[in-house]
Parts: structure tokens; C-alpha cells; sequence
């Protein structure tokens, strides 16, 4: 079996690094509620003098070197992306270059990501910097998404310059949403370990700015819903959307009344990664008009 020279390999591998991105968002969160992000009290070694946890070391060391190691079957996936890429051509023998780049670039995220999440263990979990670790996050998951979308044999849709421009509105927001999302985390109690500090902003107020922003995604996303309805496909990408909005919109005020239970976080935290996907989903398959677009929808 040829697990990097075939189209179907290739998609292969490109859904698995989709999950796989996804996957190290949410493990990465129980981390967090299970206040294990220093158990592994510094990077690149786990403790000093020793890249494992010692025989002795607590649940929270083994939790957290656990998610460590997840960082390895990331880079393991994507060698495996990158070197199926590179061996893809397309119908007439031409290499995919945008293929390439996508594939690329989500494996350089990878070290970053890394970096940064050392960065903030030797930081004592600054919230700052643990917030900052998601950011590429996020931007794997939608480079994945992208990928994705590049490696299957499905074309993109026409929508009208004024549906185009919603797409570009609710994507947009739909990130300042997640970043406002991370500033409420950093000033909550889950901080990763009992002695990690705080940003200093009084949660309810930021809590509330940030359902603000998502209220804001949600009635630009309704808007969308209608600016699409004669185009079937793009409908249904946006209709896909709406329903990861309003399932994490639920985890998330749900989340804030029962006082941020461990469960709701950690769902809260694979919503984030379902929201990234779907957005990246509708931005990338939704086009301005043009005669060749006209044609596939």
C-alpha cells in the first residue's frame, strides 16, 4: 500500500493532521483544568536532568508529559503531509504548489506551537503566554481545514460579493471572538496550577465582552444563512456553522454558571476547534463570482 503517493493518501493525510490539530487543542485544555501545567516543571526536559517523568512523579507530571508527547505523532503526521504533498501532481503531471505551501506551513506551526508552550512552562503559566499558545493553534486548524479542502475533489462555490463580504466579517470576528475567549481564561480560576497567576481583569466584564463578540458572530452568521439561501452548498457549510456556534455558545454560558466545571471546560475547548474548523470551512469555500465558479455550482 502506498501511503504517500496516491490522491487518496494524500487526503489521508490531510484529515489526519486536521484532527490531529484539533486533538492537541483539547488535550492541551485538560492540562489546564486538571492542574497538571507544571507537572513537567520545566521544557525542553521534563525535570532537570531528565527529559521523563521520574518513577515517583504525580498524575499531573504523567498528564502533562502525555500531552508533550502528542507533539510527536503532530510531527510524525506531518512529515508524512509534507512528503505526500510533495509527491502529488495533478491531472496533467504539474506538482500542487498551493498543496505544498498549506502542508508546509502547518508543519513549521508546529515547532512554534511547541516553543510556546515551553515558553509558558518556564513562566511559571503567564496567562498571557499560555493564551498566546493558542493562537497557532487555531491557525493549524485552519490551514489543515484548508489543506482539506485543497486535497478533495471538491470546487469551491460562487456566492454573491455581498454574501462574500458576511464571510469575511463573520471569519474575522469569529477570531477576534476566540482571542476575547482567551483573555476571559486568563482571568478565570483554571490556570493550570494553583499557584499560576492571573491577567487582573475582572471576569464577569470580560466574560460579558466576549459573549458580546460571539452574539455579534452569531447575528452576522443569521445574516449569512439568508444571503445564501439559493445557493444550496455554501448554505450548508454556513448552516454547519450555526450549529457549532450555538452548541459552544451553550458549553460556554453553561460553563460560567456552574462556576467553570472541568467537563464543560475541556468540551468547551473541542467546540473551539469544531468553531475554527467550520469557519475556515465556509471562508475557503465560498468565492466572489466568477464565469469558472458559475459553472461548478
Amino acid at each position: 500500500m502506498d501511503l504517500v503517493g496516491t490522491p487518496t493518501a494524500l487526503r489521508r493525510w490531510a484529515v489526519a493532521s486536521l484532527l490531529a490539530n484539533m486533538a492537541i487543542v483539547v488535550t492541551g485544555g485538560l492540562v489546564r483544568v486538571t492542574g497538571s501545567g507544571l507537572g513537567c516543571p520545566t521544557w525542553p526536559q521534563c525535570t532537570p536532568g531528565s527529559y521523563v517523568p521520574h518513577a515517583a512523579a504525580d498524575v499531573h507530571a504523567v498528564i502533562e508529559f502525555g500531552n508533550r508527547m502528542l507533539t510527536f505523532v503532530l510531527v510524525a503526521i506531518a512529515i508524512g503531509t509534507v512528503i505526500a504533498a510533495w509527491r502529488a501532481r495533478d491531472q496533467v503531471g504539474r506538482p500542487l504548489r498551493l498543496v505544498r505551501g498549506l502542508a508546509i506551513a502547518a508543519a513549521l506551526g508546529i515547532p512554534v506551537q511547541a516553543v510556546i508552550g515551553g515558553v509558558s512552562v518556564l513562566t511559571g503559566l503567564n496567562p498571557w503566554v499560555v493564551g498566546l499558545h493558542l493562537v497557532p493553534s487555531v491557525a493549524l486548524i485552519v490551514l489543515s481545514m484548508l489543506l482539506v479542502h485543497e486535497t478533495w475533489p471538491v470546487p469551491p462555490v460562487a456566492v454573491r460579493p455581498s454574501a462574500r463580504r458576511l464571510v469575511l466579517a463573520v471569519f474575522g470576528l469569529g477570531m477576534v471572538a476566540m482571542l476575547l475567549g482567551v483573555v476571559v481564561t486568563g482571568a478565570g480560576p483554571n490556570s493550570g496550577d494553583g499557584g499560576a497567576s492571573r491577567n487582573g481583569f475582572d471576569l464577569t466584564s470580560v466574560a460579558r465582552v466576549h459573549s458580546l463578540s460571539v452574539w455579534l458572530v452569531v447575528a452576522l452568521t443569521v445574516a449569512l444563512l439568508v444571503a445564501t439561501a439559493t445557493v444550496p452548498r455554501a448554505r450548508q457549510a454556513v448552516l454547519l456553522l450555526f450549529g457549532a456556534e450555538l452548541i459552544q455558545g451553550g458549553i460556554g454560558y453553561a460553563q460560567y454558571f456552574l462556576a467553570l466545571p472541568a467537563a464543560l471546560v475541556a468540551l468547551h475547548m473541542l467546540g473551539t476547534t469544531v468553531f475554527s474548523a467550520a469557519l475556515a470551512h465556509v471562508w475557503w469555500l465560498t468565492r466572489p463570482p466568477t464565469s469558472e465558479l458559475s459553472e461548478a455550482r
